[in-house]
C-alpha cells in the first residue's frame, strides 16, 4: 500500500502533498521538499522521528483521484 504525507499535518501552513509506493522512497521526497521549499537542509533525528509519526497509508478512496 502506497504512503502520503500532508506537510500541513507536521505542523504548518505548506499544502504539499507526498506520495510514494514505499516509506524509504517518500521520506527521499520528504526531504527534498524540506530543502527546497523551507530552508531545511538537515534532518534531525527528533525531525525525522516526527515526520515518520505523520506518514500514512494511502486509504482505497483516494486511489482513484488525479495526481
Amino acid at each position: 500500500m502506497a504512503k502520503v504525507f500532508n506537510c500541513k499535518d507536521f505542523g504548518g501552513v505548506c499544502n504539499w502533498q507526498g506520495r510514494a509506493e514505499t516509506r524509504e522512497e517518500l521520506l527521499r521526497k520528504i526531504a527534498k521538499h524540506g530543502a527546497v521549499k523551507h530552508n531545511m537542509k538537515v534532518m534531525t533525528e527528533t525531525m525525522l522521528a516526527k515526520i515518520k509519526a505523520t506518514i500514512r497509508d494511502e486509504r482505497k478512496e483516494f486511489k482513484n483521484l488525479k495526481r
